[in-house]
């Protein structure tokens, strides 16, 4: 099987559409502050979705090195940069001055009172009064797409050094690991960078300059995900091969987890939680995620790995849909929580009018002429013509 790996675009869609249920659900969490929040939550919720909070970003920042790689192939020069610059930063930029805007007013409207509209509010305030939360400048859920530019730019001269071929003892030397049961152990790259930072930088923010310790986690996934697939031809067998033990190793430390952790009484859960994160949490968690990627891209390289118009058009929606869906969900909830109505039945309208909302808003943006497309994420290729699909490294199992 040859040309384009259709899996790995499956596992992008799959990876934010998990991603876009859980921001859907957040606020009905009673144990977690979000944008906003429901009087009445769900213990049930927010148990069942401790589960891919485990691992939903690191598949994220994986998912996103795979396809740093198969951008880096096409253009090892300069070219590659500029490219991340189009491609990453100026949606970045035009979601912070602009999509995100709506999402803050809400809040401000919702939990602090503000009387004022949306355009005094974006004129006046949302530039003025700092960052967010005391103010409200703020890059809210596109701090994902900044840290993959900031990643692209650090790693861009360790990706020249991957390729040379005076590295290829180093490289060798991957593909060995990959290709043996040890490649459960290369959890503990992001782990021991997590756990050694993590006295510089103790809390997750999301904000780059203090956060060092996930940062490096991130990173690391990032960094996996592009020498998976720089390497993939020798990588890809093995993986698909151990695909039913990952799942079993997943499973594990995911009744552990549970018992001994989100379901545990207060006096049993010894291993820490999501806010006492232990180093024994922490080995436990990055050991389910890296278990859960290996797992997932066993079981999609095996039986995902076809061309589908369906997919065709997922793939070409999904980066402009996560640019605005947390918008669509503040917006959702700002007009449904006030509803008489149980937490299932907010939450299975936040999220029908989430779906609804962003994929109304990406077909209106494929109507943009470039290069107004490149402000929302879109290739310059307009939608209805062919796109020329790049060759990758074939499958061989």
């Amino acid at each position: 099987m040859s040309g384009r790996l259709y899996y790995v675009d499956w596992l992008r869609v799959i990876a934010f559409a998990i991603l876009v249920i859980y921001h859907c659900s957040v606020a009905f969490f009673p144990d977690m502050s979000w944008l906003m929040k429901s009087v009445e939550g769900s213990e049930t919720l927010s148990l069942v979705m401790k589960f891919p909070r485990a691992w939903r970003l690191a598949l994220l920042f994986f998912v996103s090195g795979m396809g740093t790689w198969f951008a880096f192939r096409s253009n090892t020069g300069l070219t590659f940069l500029k490219d991340r610059m189009v491609r990453l930063a100026v949606p970045l930029l035009f979601a912070m001055c602009v999509i995100i805007v709506p999402q803050v007013w809400y809040e401000r409207v919702y939990e602090d009172g503000y009387d004022g509209s949306l355009m005094s509010f974006w004129l006046t305030r949302y530039f003025t009064e700092g960052k967010y939360p005391q103010g409200n400048f703020t890059w809210a859920h596109m701090w994902f797409v900044a840290y993959l530019l900031v990643m692209a730019f650090l790693c861009y001269p360790i990706f020249r050094l991957i390729v040379d071929p005076r590295m290829r003892r180093l490289t060798g030397w991957f593909e060995s690991v990959a290709r043996s049961n040890a490649i459960y152990l290369l959890f503990l790259l992001p782990l021991v960078l997590n756990v050694a930072l993590s006295p510089i930088y103790p809390r997750q923010t999301n904000a780059l300059y203090n956060d060092g310790a996930w940062f490096a986690a991130w990173a690391s996934w990032f960094g996996l995900g592009f020498l998976v697939a720089r390497h993939h031809h020798a990588v890809i067998e093995a993986i698909v091969d151990r695909r039913w033990l990952s799942a079993t190793f997943a499973l594990t430390l995911t009744v552990t987890l549970y018992r001994h952790s989100w379901a545990a009484g207060p006096g049993d859960a010894f291993m820490g939680d999501y806010d006492n994160m232990t180093v024994l949490y922490k080995t436990a968690l990055f050991g389910l995620a890296w278990s859960m990627i290996l797992t997932a891209v066993g079981f999609a390289a095996l039986h995902l790995n076809r061309k589908s118009a369906a997919l065709a058009w997922l793939n070409r929606k999904i980066f402009p849909l996560y640019i605005v869906h947390q918008t669509i969900i503040i917006a959702a909830l700002f007009y449904i929580l006030p509803l008489e109505a149980g937490v299932a039945a907010k939450m299975s309208l936040v999220l029908l009018a989430t779906i609804g909302g962003s994929l109304a808003l990406c077909l209106l943006f494929e109507q943009l002429p470039w290069p107004f497309r490149a402000l929302v994420g879109l290739p310059e290729q307009p939608a209805g013509r062919p796109v020329p699909e790049k060759s990758t490294v074939p499958l061989r199992y």
